[in-house]
């Protein structure tokens, strides 16, 4: 009786997957106490009912980590979450994704709501089609299994990673934004801007793209960072 009261005061975190029942059962995977992991298993069957619905996995887009009531972390301390797939079947069970950073949870913010990302994650959807392609036409359950693991780190280590992840979204961005301007200066400069009768419209080459494309490949060999430098 003893060692089940135990094994309840283990139970620190709670994770809601949208359509699952609510799990705490996270185990403690080094002695140190400062490393968790739960695994669970994701039905990804094409049968004839769902064949038409999304993917049971890449449909979730968003997560909920919390603290259980009553649970404190550790003083100047913070809860990352990780995530990774793995397949089942004899052929794709050596395919696992790398674990990626989902949040964090600190003493200040004891739940968070987490986005996963996953309908658009190549890995993953690639893990999910061989996995269907390995198990043929059977009609046995194919399984792919989300590992989930957390790790108590400083705060101050959790704040620069969260940080970091913040950065690398806001430079993807950027770099996006400019490319995209970079693509529009190149269409105006084939813009008649002399009819006044035709502003806000523009008259380009139907070839335009295809050009725009090998002079931006030319310029990104003599200089990979040339469109960053555009101000507008």
């Amino acid at each position: 009786h003893q060692h089940q009261h135990q094994h309840q005061q283990q139970q620190v975190f709670g994770l809601i997957i949208p359509g699952k029942e609510v799990v705490t059962n996270f185990t403690p995977t080094d002695p140190s106490g400062t490393k968790f992991a739960l695994t669970i298993p994701f039905d990804v069957s094409t049968s004839s009912q769902n064949s038409n619905k999304h993917n049971p996995i890449t449909s979730i887009s968003d997560l909920v980590f919390f603290l259980l009531p009553n649970i404190t972390l550790p003083p100047n301390s913070g809860a990352m979450i990780y995530w990774s797939a793995a397949g089942t079947s004899a052929s794709s069970s050596a395919q696992t994704s790398s674990f990626e950073l989902l949040g964090a949870l600190t003493p200040n913010q004891p739940s968070v709501i987490l986005r996963t990302g996953w309908s658009t994650h190549e890995p993953l959807q690639n893990l999910i089609n061989n996995s269907l392609s390995s198990a043929g036409t059977t009609t046995a359950v194919v399984t792919v299994n989300l590992t989930f693991g957390i790790s108590l780190e400083p705060l101050d280590n959790v704040r620069n990673t969260l940080h970091n992840e913040e950065n690398n979204m806001n430079d993807t961005k950027n770099v996006a934004q400019k490319i995209a301007c970079d693509l529009f200066n190149y269409l105006q400069s084939f813009d008649d801007t002399g009819d006044a009768s035709r502003s806000g419209w523009m008259t380009v080459p139907t070839n335009v793209f295809d050009r725009w494309f090998k002079r931006f490949e030319s310029k990104i060999a003599r200089d990979p960072n040339f469109f960053m430098k555009n101000s507008n």
